[in-house]
């Protein structure tokens, strides 16, 4: 079990766990350092912080923000990052706009293939998070139109399917420049889904400020890794790992701290941070 995690999603997005029990479910399996990186948000932040305060965690702010380069949906990963800065709060608002339209298009969709949810419905379950296709998915098992979350992904909601609606993002060197800009650090999510041929995107965002890799991802096998750290290396980039914890129950799916991350590369990847100034948390609180 590895001791760090630098990915991981809360209610406060599209996971199904609250904040407070992320962190109290990282510490039970021996997670020491970690991130709550929920899409488009920071709003878990504070609840993450009160908790992982008591439990002597060292919370890393963090942030998962979608951008487009080309065709190809790339995600990247801010960390210690001035959490209360106007320019990006402000951003960060427009994002769940957008999300909010989003989500009325998708149940436009559905009604007009007979399966027929209500938005407010979709907003409740979401509650104060910044809702998603996974509050759109639970919807529709309620409602009795499909029999899990997975399958209304397989069958509706997937990237790809009928009920795939692409919502505004930033492209990827606008979204670089904000997390710099705010004192944090970028590394590139699970470069494996940008496309099969990944190296050239790597290259290309490194070119454009990504500082990171994130190398030890939640199902990489032996040479998937090997392979990230020789890219990384070449690039000159800090590696990071997470699970991508949701807790959704996908197959693929990972429980937080179960990663391919070694002590001496969570150690690396943490020195990185701190070498680059930004906030790397402390045991019971906040830098």
């Amino acid at each position: 079990m590895a001791m760090g995690d630098f990915h991981l999603h809360s209610t406060a997005s599209d996971g199904v766990r609250s904040p407070a029990w992320v962190m109290r479910t990282a510490a039970a399996r021996g997670v020491r350092i970690l991130s709550l990186t929920d899409h488009d948000t920071t709003e878990g932040l504070a609840e993450a912080r009160a908790e992982a305060a008591r439990l002597g965690l060292r919370l890393v702010p963090g942030i998962e923000l979608s951008t487009d380069l080309g065709k190809s949906d790339v995600h990247l990963l801010g960390f210690g990052f001035n959490v209360e800065s106007k320019p990006l709060q402000e951003f960060l608002s427009w994002q769940r706009e957008g999300r909010i339209g989003r989500t009325r298009k998708i149940v436009e969709i559905l009604a007009a293939h007979g399966m027929p949810i209500e938005a407010k419905r979709v907003f409740e379950i979401a509650g104060e998070a910044t809702v998603g296709r996974p509050h759109v998915a639970r919807a529709l098992v309620e409602a009795g139109h499909v029999a899990s979350v997975q399958e209304a992904f397989d069958l509706w909601l997937g990237n790809g399917k009928v009920a795939d609606v692409q919502r505004e993002k930033l492209d990827p060197p606008d979204a670089i420049k904000m997390i710099h800009e705010n004192g944090g650090v970028v590394v590139i999510a699970h470069a494996v889904f940008i496309d099969t041929d990944y190296v050239p995107a790597v290259e290309q965002l490194r070119g454009w400020g990504a500082d990171g890799l994130e190398t030890y991802y939640k199902h990489y096998d032996a040479a998937t890794v090997a392979a990230h750290q020789r890219l990384a290396g070449r690039l000159g980039m800090t590696m990071s790992g997470g699970s991508d914890y949701h807790g959704l129950g996908n197959p693929d799916d990972r429980e937080i701290g179960d990663i391919p991350f070694p002590d001496a590369a969570v150690d690396a990847f943490v020195a990185s941070l701190e070498q680059a100034g930004v906030d790397t948390g402390i045991a019971g609180g906040t830098s």
